[in-house]
């Protein structure tokens, strides 16, 4: 009977201790993400987040997280296909996942009520509008971005679209050329005329 109660003592200091440290690795993983959620690249108005809503709620349900669990459900149903898993190790891990169900549940809120930055709102805005109207008439979405271009505050606007699927790739090409070169093209025009005032005058 002591024999028998050692037993029990010892299997479950050693599976809620080996536990214990896997909980802890999922804890630090939501600390992490908790961390990412605000995190923002970018300058002045410009500013964008780093991690997207739907990049940040897989990692909370398709990421390391689910890994960690998933490994210890498996040590779980090992421990009891052995008849070793005691009733204090089940009363812990279940007490464990309560409290991991609720922490995820909590920076699922977070992450969706996340508040965008100025850019996010402003340039969504801008690209539903461009959207639509390429949707309806292509070609004049087209030549709205390309006198978007003449404006330099303008110019980030463009860079919103540049990666979109919708676009074909010679219209990327074109944005690509009016965004980094107009004001060259101005230049030269402009030294041109320039050029062929002088010559006149001689």
């Amino acid at each position: 009977m002591l024999q028998r109660f050692n037993n029990y003592q010892t299997y479950t200091f050693e599976q809620e201790t080996l536990l214990a440290g896997a909980f802890r690795k999922v804890d630090l993983e939501i600390r992490r993400i908790r961390a990412t959620i605000h995190e923002k690249q970018g300058f002045w108005l410009f500013k964008t987040h780093v991690y997207s809503k739907e990049t940040l709620s897989n990692q909370l349900h398709h990421g390391k997280i689910l890994k960690i669990l998933d490994n210890i459900n498996a040590l779980a149903i090992m421990w009891n296909r052995h008849g070793v898993l005691t009733p204090d190790t089940i009363k812990f891990l279940k007490l464990k996942h309560d409290e991991i169900h609720s922490q995820l549940e909590k920076l699922q809120d977070e992450i969706q009520g996340r508040d965008p930055t100025w850019w996010e709102e402003v340039g969504g805005v801008f690209k539903a509008f461009v959207n639509f109207i390429r949707e309806n008439t292509p070609q004049f979405a087209i030549g709205f971005l390309m006198e978007v271009t003449r404006y330099s505050a303008l110019r980030p606007f463009i860079s919103l679209f540049l990666f979109n699927p919708k676009l074909s790739s010679d219209e990327v090409q074109l944005l690509e050329t009016a965004r980094e070169s107009y004001i060259d093209v101005t230049v030269r025009l402009t030294d041109e005329a320039s050029c062929c005032s002088d010559l006149t005058r001689r």
